[in-house]
């Protein structure tokens, strides 16, 4: 559960590594580590705002 901004960098940067990637933005051709950020931050605001 992604509760704080220090989680979801956390989030980010694993899931980063666990796609092997090593730039620190991705190119906007790929859709996986797009996905996996636009991911997490719906995940980190449903939970600070209380799910709705």
């Amino acid at each position: 559960m992604i509760s704080t901004k220090f989680d979801l960098a956390l989030f980010l940067e694993k899931d980063k590594q666990a796609l092997g990637r090593k730039k620190k933005w991705p190119s906007p051709f790929d859709d996986i580590w797009i996905f996996e950020i636009a991911l997490r931050h719906h995940e980190y605001y449903t939970n600070i705002c209380g799910g709705g």
